[in-house]
């Protein structure tokens, strides 16, 4: 064994400047930042080009024979430009659409709108509809609903009468009243009233100076079963089955009084009723 102790290289140490090292750090680090700003960029979601369309009112209520307004937004997403039309779907029958104006052009982020008018026919089935509005721009598409509410109304008809047999004191005749329906569908009839609205003399009564006047007559209205389901067209209450008894009446009263006045006077009446859609 070597008595000789070891011996070790000697130690050497190496100086490195303050401001190379600093540069060192900043090269460094560059790289890194570059590196994070990359990724995140790489990380953001793209927007896709495209149009939005939204409807308001949500609902509206009309009566048969009525229009009712919406609005309708096209908003531009993603950065779309371009010109937007539009089309409405799933109306009741009878209703019909128009558009002020047709349609619009959206710019980059911007919102148009248009006005719906919907006008609905008195023969519009009442009842609530959801419809569809779809805006498109090429091959670009979008949607919304909306409800429409038609109510029912009053249907319109027409009522005369003709009296069977002349009058003369102490008589009474039965009134057959025609009730004409011009609606495309049935209606039920009811609240039926007959009322004198004048009597006109003849020339030679009115030079003898004889009255007769409404005072000289009453009337028993009708007395028959409601409600009466009258069909499209014309129909008497005799062609529909209402006993003459039941129909209105006209009676002269039978007075102390002269009653010539009344000779050949014509007896003007006046009738109403109330008529809904069966």
């Amino acid at each position: 064994m070597d008595p000789r102790p070891e011996r070790t290289a000697p130690l050497h140490r190496v100086a490195i400047p303050l401001r190379a090292l600093l540069l060192a750090l900043v090269v460094a680090l560059v790289p890194v930042g570059a590196l994070a700003a990359s990724g995140a960029q790489g990380g953001q979601a793209k927007v896709t080009k495209g149009i939005t369309v939204t409807l308001s009112p949500s609902s509206r209520t009309v009566n048969q024979g009525q229009s009712a307004t919406y609005t309708v937004s096209a908003a531009s997403a993603g950065g779309f430009t371009g010109p937007v039309t539009f089309a409405v779907t799933g109306l009741p029958a009878g209703a019909a659409a128009a558009w002020s104006p047709s349609s619009v052009v959206l710019t980059s982020g911007g919102t148009a709108q248009v006005a719906l008018t919907i006008t609905t026919a008195p023969a519009t089935p009442a009842g609530k509809t959801n419809f569809t509005v779809k805006g498109t721009a090429g091959t670009l598409q979008s949607s919304a609903q909306a409800q429409l509410h038609v109510l029912e109304v009053n249907r319109t008809f027409d009522v005369s009468g003709t009296v069977s047999g002349l009058l003369a004191p102490g008589v009474t005749r039965s009134v057959d009243l025609l009730i004409s329906n011009p609606n495309n569908k049935a209606i039920a009839v009811s609240n039926l009233t007959v009322a004198i609205s004048q009597v006109v003399r003849t020339p030679a009564a009115v030079a003898a100076n004889l009255p007769c006047t409404p005072a000289d007559y009453t009337l028993a209205q009708y007395s028959g079963t409601y409600p009466l389901t009258v069909a499209p067209g014309s129909r008497s209450l005799s062609s529909l089955g209402v006993p003459e008894p039941k129909r209105p009446q006209i009676t002269m009263l039978d007075t102390s009084q002269l009653q010539d006045g009344c000779k050949g006077a014509t007896i003007r009446l006046t009738f109403s009723g109330t008529g809904q859609a069966n």
